[in-house]
């Protein structure tokens, strides 16, 4: 049951990923409906998202503002 239950401390609800990402829940829902999000998981009703999932998917976005890739 250990495996089981670190997979269960890492799975993050659409409030978690929304004040990470700082956009409210609406958007999350509209983005997930339009397959434009973080891959999720559904259990029953309920959308839940890896936590490292949702660290893939944050570093795979493009990065803007004064930062430049390395080359």
């Amino acid at each position: 049951m250990g495996a089981l239950h670190n997979v269960l401390e890492d799975l993050l609800d659409e409030h978690d990923l929304a004040r990470i990402t700082k956009r409210s829940v609406a958007s999350i829902r509209r983005d997930r409906l339009l397959k434009k999000n973080c891959p999720f998981i559904k259990i029953g009703t309920s959308v839940r998202y890896l936590r490292s999932d949702v660290e893939d998917w944050l570093r795979s976005l493009p990065r803007r503002g004064g930062q430049q890739e390395k080359r």
